[in-house]
């Protein structure tokens, strides 16, 4: 009896230190909308990482690679045969939730406050919220196109759990120059490299110039120092200096010859940085992501 109180609680533990525990056991199909004049064309489908080829065959990848937990599929009818489709897949976590709608996402488009954010274009409405990126498919929906899609849009988006908003490294990222809807987050291999695990990152256009912020989240203490070494260590045997002074760097990247200069700051399990030929624009940016960070209470 003691053995079985153990284990409950290591499990408990690891479920609230891991949102993406709870996020795989929740039950979709009990929280989907009713809406009038539509039915469910029989009960849910549903995906786990093993399957889910099935459904999307060679977009699967790149689900995956965010952490995919689980999609609940259906389809709703009326009674002059049109319908639609909702796909709620889940992740195992807001970041990874974030990060597939931000891969998927147009960087122009009729942007909607519905979850965390959402977009419409004819036919298709997607939306994320916390873990769930969402994907809504209309047929033959004619003029009632987006009123139907966004009204079972709203329904399924108050229902599901989670934060309305962004991650809160992405808020961040400076405000000035950004290109409107332009934040994502890369969960492998940053600019190539393998020891830039993953990033969150914005476009800028400053006077004419553009290049791309970004801010690593690490996990662990000295998680950033070992990227740091990682990285120099490869510019090292490039023969490429390196500007040190306290916790900057700058230096080129040979894989950016043509951006520019990589310039990065360091902090307490955060790594912020951008590629700029510009020292005054790019010192200024780094220290207001620095601010931007303080003033979340992220370091």
């Amino acid at each position: 009896m003691k053995k079985l109180t153990i284990v409950i609680i290591i499990v408990m533990a690891l479920a609230w230190a891991n949102p993406g525990l709870a996020a795989g056991s929740t039950d979709i199909a009990g929280i989907l909308p009713s809406l009038d004049g539509w039915t469910q064309k029989g009960k849910p489908d549903i995906y786990t990482p093993d399957n889910l080829f099935e459904y999307i065959d060679g977009a699967a990848e790149i689900f995956l690679s965010y952490d995919f937990v689980k999609l609940t599929s259906v389809t709703y009818v009326n009674n002059e045969e049109n319908s639609f489709t909702i796909d709620v897949y889940q992740h195992s976590s807001p970041r990874n939730g974030f990060g597939i709608y931000s891969q998927e996402k147009p960087q122009r488009s009729d942007f909607l406050d519905i979850g965390a954010q959402g977009y419409y274009e004819s036919g298709v409405l997607n939306f994320f919220k916390g873990s769930f990126y969402v994907k809504m498919s209309g047929y033959d929906l004619g003029a009632s196109d987006e009123k139907v899609l966004t009204n079972a849009a709203w329904g399924l988006a108050k229902a599901l759990e989670g934060s309305t908003d962004f991650p809160a490294v992405v808020k961040c990222l400076p405000g000035k120059g950004k290109i409107a809807n332009s934040e994502a987050y890369i969960n492998k291999n940053y600019l190539g490299h393998s020891f830039l695990h993953s990033a969150f990152v914005a476009d800028y256009d400053i006077q004419g110039r553009k290049f791309q912020a970004f801010i690593i989240e690490t996990g662990k203490p000295g998680e950033v120092e070992e990227i740091l070494s990682h990285y120099t260590g490869f510019l090292k045997k490039k023969g490429i200096p390196v500007e040190q002074k306290e916790k900057f760097y700058r230096f080129q990247d040979p894989y950016y010859r043509s951006s520019g200069m990589m310039n990065m700051k360091m902090g307490k399990n955060y790594l912020w940085g951008l590629f700029s030929n510009d020292n005054a624009t790019a010192e200024s940016l780094l220290m207001e992501i620095q601010k931007n960070l303080e003033k979340n209470k992220l370091i």
